[in-house]
């Protein structure tokens, strides 16, 4: 049995290796088994308990999501593995950084699929900790020459602009209406409970990725963004429907078709990539248990060949 640190994790495996891993799973999802997420509300957060089988790994995530009194999130979680044919614990890993790397292969399948092909402007909003693997994700799939962050603490935004500086170009932002202005790619990664981005910010034709709201009460997009949305991609109907951003969602006032990402994925001969696409699209993602067993499996067999 094998216990492996947030560092060991992030030696083992980067976001691209995790893209290709994601994009794997949604394409075989009938190898998978999932039940709900089970959340117990605690003061300031929450702790999950998140199971899940892939292939011929069974495994859970144990995490608790808190939030100081600044408002900031910290995640603390750990996943286990065994290898279903035998039963055996195969691994402990640190969840924190493998959340963050796999959430970020999440968007980065997402916007792959979903993102215009000639996308050039990138928002985020929200600089945190798991922002700069998300950034990661969406340079990887799309040629991006500007980047903008906006964040409530400033110092957090500019912080974050120089581990890029030398990348891509960067530009913070204290305005959030101005940081969206002609972005064709928008992600939104905060702990809000109120829909702050509205639909005349965006820039018609774009993808936003929905990351932040990912239990029941969270919400980052104004009921105006769902209603007029094109598309809405969901990560898993189930979780989305009581998490994330569709739980907010009537019959009344939709008009978007509603597609899960493993359909997307599975049949790639649909393209929404066209760039003269005037429709919004919006990800919808809460997390998967079946993302970090897959990762941790994958980060497993590497280590036992290396």
């Amino acid at each position: 049995m094998r216990t492996l640190s947030n560092e060991d994790v992030a030696n083992l495996i980067t976001v691209p290796e995790c893209i290709n891993i994601i994009e794997k799973l949604f394409d075989n999802l009938d190898v998978t088994h999932m039940p709900p997420k089970v959340y117990m509300d605690v003061p300031n957060g929450d702790f999950r308990s998140m199971p899940a089988v892939v292939n011929q790994t069974a495994g859970i995530k144990w995490a608790g999501i808190q939030f100081d009194n600044n408002g900031k999130c910290q995640i603390f979680a750990k996943v286990l593995i065994n290898d279903i044919p035998t039963g055996k614990l195969l691994a402990i890993l640190d969840g924190e950084e493998l959340t963050a790397i796999r959430t970020a292969a999440v968007t980065g399948v997402a916007t792959r699929y979903l993102a215009k092909r000639g996308s050039k402007i990138a928002t985020f909003v929200g600089c945190g900790t798991q922002t700069p693997k998300q950034i990661e994700g969406v340079l990887h799939v799309r040629n991006i020459d500007e980047l903008r962050l906006f964040d409530l603490d400033h110092n957090r935004s500019t912080a974050l602009a120089k581990q890029f500086e030398d990348i891509v170009q960067v530009k913070v932002f204290d305005d959030l209406a101005a940081s969206l202005k002609d972005s064709d790619i928008v992600t939104t990664l905060t702990p809000s409970r109120r829909g702050f981005l509205h639909n005349d910010m965006l820039m018609p034709g774009c993808l936003v990725n929905a990351i932040g709201a990912d239990a029941a009460g969270k919400q980052e997009l104004n009921i105006s963004v769902l209603s007029h949305a094109g598309m809405i991609v969901y990560d898993e109907w189930e979780q989305c429907s009581h998490s994330g951003e569709i739980q907010y969602l009537s019959e009344a006032d939709r008009r978007a078709t509603l597609f899960s990402l493993g359909e997307i994925v599975s049949h790639a001969r649909w393209d929404y990539t066209n760039d003269d696409r005037l429709m919004t699209v919006i990800f919808d993602a809460t997390g998967l248990a079946i993302e970090d067993v897959a990762t941790a499996r994958y980060i497993v067999e590497k280590l036992m060949l290396s």
